[in-house]
């Protein structure tokens, strides 16, 4: 029977305490029912940047007493290194003895630690590192989410841009650029330039490279280990071309399977709508971007790691709802990282053993092998390829926005999931930012031809500037700024009483910039747009030919709160209802239910 994992992420600081803290780690364990852990090594505030071999022997010699003390309560070892190219310099300097490059942002700031990931200086330094943390033959050696381009504070957005960046842009691009003419090449509005291509390249092959480079310097000294990825979120990969078959197959070499920790998005407790929404947009739509065959070990983090950021409660929410992935088990990173080690009196392994068996029972009907129903949120993890920039000012632009639907079809308690294949027939699809870019002329009108269609206002933007409007009825468009005053609410107008309510009304404020949409054939219209006066100023939500329905808005920042409406929630399971081959299932009338 296939069981679900329970893997401590723990520091024990060398000198400190430590046969006090493994002893106390062995108590929890056995209370807990922990069936791994993973040591951090040089970690957090005791991090002291890129540390030398014989600078981390002291760790070693910790993880590998205590992984002893484990192996004699039947519990295995992994170990986790905090620092691959480090997540921020937080005042570290390079320490004496390095002699690679670090990392440069777009603007030409240059970190004081965070290692360029192309230097090959950094690249041997680092894969010598692996191979020395293999020499304690681990089950699982895990590659930290700083293994990335973006989120290197102090740097803006992040890295990297220098000098060898430059030389391999410069190469490829066939003439000497300077950062500048690159970077605003890059980003450039409308139409990518042929630099946008460069920039996802190299990123995407460096960090592939370099991932493979990892893997096999670790199976070369234990061959048995497992190489694990953390990962952060996909749309924030996406800006620099991640390649999550490269970089997973890459690290787990020929003979063992990729295993990823899709990060749960949530370091305190929140509203469970609220974490509803991103497990969508993040853990969800990561794990569809991963191999089918990846081990699955969602993060479950508490941040600063007491019960005043993670209740027991909130732990438990987590755990179960972490089975959505078809989690193979869970990293649990409730304790600090400063050395304390673990604490009983957070009660935390009361509510892990509690749980255990349930979470057993439903990892052993093999969910993951089952045919999800629903309908099927559209996504194409390598967007930025083709995405337009707005404005060409910030790296930000380049992140897509296609998990947009997975978070409203969840929240209005209607089934769906993730769709990366663009011949899908049949099948009610989601289709939102500009994902449409991605796909040739050919493959939109298939899909438009051969399923049921959901939009946003930005899908059905880039489907007309495609010239292709035809396929949805529309004939032109116009965009309303969000809150300018054009469009204050929406009103009801098809004589429906959605929600108990006549002629209901919706805000539009804080919902997102909006579409005024010119249609080539008469709509079914539910709603019609309204201006601070009570005039009509567009057609609201919308249904062309009971095959495309509209929602004509443009999420700008964050969870779009105003869409969040059980009047919008009712009209979108009418459209579906007249849809009439729906298969997807549907929550009605009970709003909180994702």
């Amino acid at each position: 029977m296939k069981t679900y994992e329970y893997i401590l992420r723990l520091a024990i600081a060398p000198d400190f305490f430590e046969d006090e803290k493994i002893a106390a780690m062995v108590e929890f364990c056995k209370a807990a029912r922990i069936d791994d852990v993973m040591f951090h090594l040089n970690c957090e505030e005791l991090n002291q940047g890129h540390l030398s071999i014989e600078e981390t022997r002291p760790w070693m010699r910790v993880i590998q007493k205590a992984g002893q003390a484990l192996k004699e309560i039947g519990v295995t070892m992994s170990i986790n290194p905090w620092t691959t190219t480090l997540h921020t310099d937080r005042g570290r300097l390079l320490n004496p003895g390095l002699t690679f490059k670090t990392m440069v942002d777009p603007l030409g700031n240059q970190a004081s630690a965070c290692a360029c990931p192309l230097d090959k200086d950094f690249r041997k330094y680092l894969t010598e590192m692996y191979a020395f943390y293999a020499q304690a033959h681990p089950r699982m050696l895990w590659v930290e989410d700083d293994f990335r381009l973006h989120n290197h504070a102090p740097l803006v957005w992040g890295g990297c841009f220098c000098e060898t960046h430059m030389a391999e842009y410069s190469r490829r691009a066939g003439k000497t650029l300077t950062r500048e003419e690159f970077v605003q090449g890059l980003l450039q509005p409308g139409e990518p330039h042929p630099y946008r291509k460069i920039w996802l390249d190299v990123a995407r092959e460096t960090m592939a490279t370099l991932a493979e480079e990892i893997g096999k310097a670790v199976h070369a000294v234990s061959p048995e280990t497992l190489v694990g990825l953390m990962s952060s979120a996909p749309s924030v990969h996406c800006a620099e071309g991640r390649d999550w078959e490269g970089i997973l197959r890459g690290l787990a070499g020929e003979e063992n399977p990729p295993v990823n920790r899709p990060h749960l998005p949530a370091y305190q407790d929140v509203a469970p709508q609220m974490y509803c929404w991103n497990f969508a947009l993040h853990s969800r739509q990561t794990k569809a971007a991963v191999p089918a065959d990846t081990l699955i070990y969602p993060e479950l983090e508490g941040f600063p790691h007491t019960t005043f950021s993670k209740s027991n409660t909130f732990l438990a929410f987590q755990l179960t709802t972490s089975l959505l992935l078809g989690a193979d088990g869970i990293t649990l990173n409730i304790f600090d990282m400063m050395g304390n080690g673990t604490v009983m009196s957070d009660g935390y392994h009361k509510t892990l053993a509690k749980t255990k068996d349930f979470l057993n029972a439903v990892r052993s009907l093999d969910l993951t092998r089952k045919t999800p129903l629903g309908v099927k949120v559209m996504l194409n993890p390598l967007s930025s390829y083709s995405i337009h920039t707005p404005e060409g000012r910030s790296m930000e632009e380049l992140y897509p926005d296609e998990g947009f639907f997975a978070g409203l079809l969840t929240a209005y308690g209607i089934s769906n999931h993730y769709c990366l294949d663009q011949g899908v027939k049949g099948e009610i699809i989601a289709i939102s930012g500009q994902y449409l870019r991605g796909c040739t002329k050919e493959e939109i009108e298939r899909l438009f031809h051969n399923n049921k269609v959901l939009m946003n206002g930005e899908a059905a933007s880039t489907l007309f500037e495609l010239g292709m409007g035809h396929l949805a009825g529309i004939s032109d468009v116009k965009w309303h700024p969000q809150d300018d005053g054009s469009v204050c609410y929406e009103q009801v107008c098809d004589g429906q009483r959605y929600h108990g309510l006549p002629a209901g009304r919706m805000s539009a404020q804080n919902a997102g910039d909006f579409l005024e949409i010119r249609y080539s054939v008469p709509p079914y219209l539910f709603a019609e747009a309204k201006d601070y006066l009570g005039q009509t100023s567009a057609p609201g939500m919308a249904m062309v030919e009971n095959r495309v329905f509209i929602l004509p808005y443009k999420r700008s920042n964050g969870r779009p709160d105003a869409l969040l409406n059980p009047l919008r929630r009712d009209i979108l399971h009418t459209a579906l209802y007249r849809f009439a081959d729906s298969a997807a299932a549907i929550v009605a009338g009970c709003a909180p239910v994702s």
